[in-house]
């Protein structure tokens, strides 16, 4: 079973992310997080399969947590946990501040069920 962060300041896309992994053949143990302060609360270097971060959020942003998460994880020597941000941001520049701070793939909204699915099969198979 995967551990899955899904931080996204919209209940509903949470749920959504969550249904999308289920439907894509995945068992998850889903924590979810309302923000990007409360995204780093959860998120323990080497305990996670996935994190899927929107870049939006009030207070900390999903690049913020991104780039603090990534901090966490080198100071740990802990395994690199796969990002996947879904936004609404698309310039080159959003793409490159967020492959900056550590996010490994952007999908951007509106996101289907299947594109969902293809990129969390991808991301998930080059983990194991």
């Amino acid at each position: 079973m995967l551990r899955v962060l899904i931080a996204d300041d919209s209940k509903m896309m949470r749920i959504m992310h969550a249904r999308s992994l289920r439907q894509a053949g995945y068992e998850a143990e889903i924590l979810e997080a309302g923000s990007g302060e409360e995204a780093l609360q959860l998120f323990e270097p080497g305990t996670l399969d996935l994190v899927i971060v929107d870049w939006n959020m009030p207070g900390m942003d999903g690049v913020e947590f991104a780039r603090a998460a990534r901090e966490r994880e080198r100071a740990s020597g802990k395994r690199r946990t796969p990002f996947l941000m879904i936004t609404s941001q698309s310039t080159d520049e959003q793409m490159h501040r967020a492959k900056d701070a550590g996010v490994d793939t952007l999908l951007t909204k509106p996101v289907t069920p299947e594109a969902l699915a293809a990129t969390l099969d991808m991301l998930l198979a080059a983990r194991a």
